[in-house]
């Protein structure tokens, strides 16, 4: 099976991004949560001045926050994914609300899939060893990735652990189902990376 990254850039429209935050206020940075949000939770998003026109089904934030539109979380809640999702006021610069409603996608399932024989990455030789003798090192410069499908199971979206990307991997089975329901989203074949 083929699997995709989500991507926060799309042809012809550039590269989607803003701020979030979070009410109440979070007493740390967003990328070192590692637990879920309190309940009653809700994030703001203000779209860079770039962004005129948001009708995208997926995007990302300079803070690190990952969104979805409704219509794909409705897909995501059918699929096994235990994802939180916080409601999200999504708005443009200059304070106009964007037409679709948003969410917050956090907590997505992280898992350890990567092949590290196959795959191409810095530091390849220590990294490799790291996972059959911890502490288990971060691979942090890749230019190929390979994984282990065997253990990805019925997974549809999720995240690389220990690995230095913090793109979502869709299946193509999954990537097809939002293609049928007319989802925009932008996806490059996981492979070789450009990053």
């Amino acid at each position: 099976m083929n699997y995709y990254f989500l991507e926060s850039q799309y042809p012809l429209r550039g590269f989607i991004s803003g701020g979030t935050t979070f009410t109440p206020q979070l007493d740390m940075n967003y990328l070192a949560l590692e637990n879920l949000l309190p309940e009653g939770t809700t994030a703001e998003v203000e779209l860079l001045s770039t962004v005129r026109n948001l009708n995208v089904d997926y995007f990302e934030t300079i803070t690190g926050t990952r969104h979805v539109s409704d219509r794909f979380k409705t897909l995501l809640e059918e699929t096994k994914t235990n994802t939180q999702f916080i409601p999200t006021t999504v708005c443009y610069h200059d304070g106009r609300s964007v037409e679709k409603n948003y969410w917050t996608v956090h907590q997505l399932d992280r898992l350890d899939v990567f092949d590290y024989e196959r795959s191409e990455y810095g530091r390849k030789a220590v990294i490799a060893a790291s996972v059959q003798q911890p502490p288990r090192k971060i691979v942090k410069v890749v230019s190929q990735i390979c994984l282990h499908e065997e253990r990805i199971g019925e997974h549809e979206f999720f995240m690389l652990d220990y690995i230095n990307i913090f793109k979502p991997i869709v299946s193509k089975d999954f990537y097809d189902v939002c293609r049928k329901h007319g989802l925009n989203m932008n996806v490059t074949e996981v492979g070789n990376v450009s990053i």
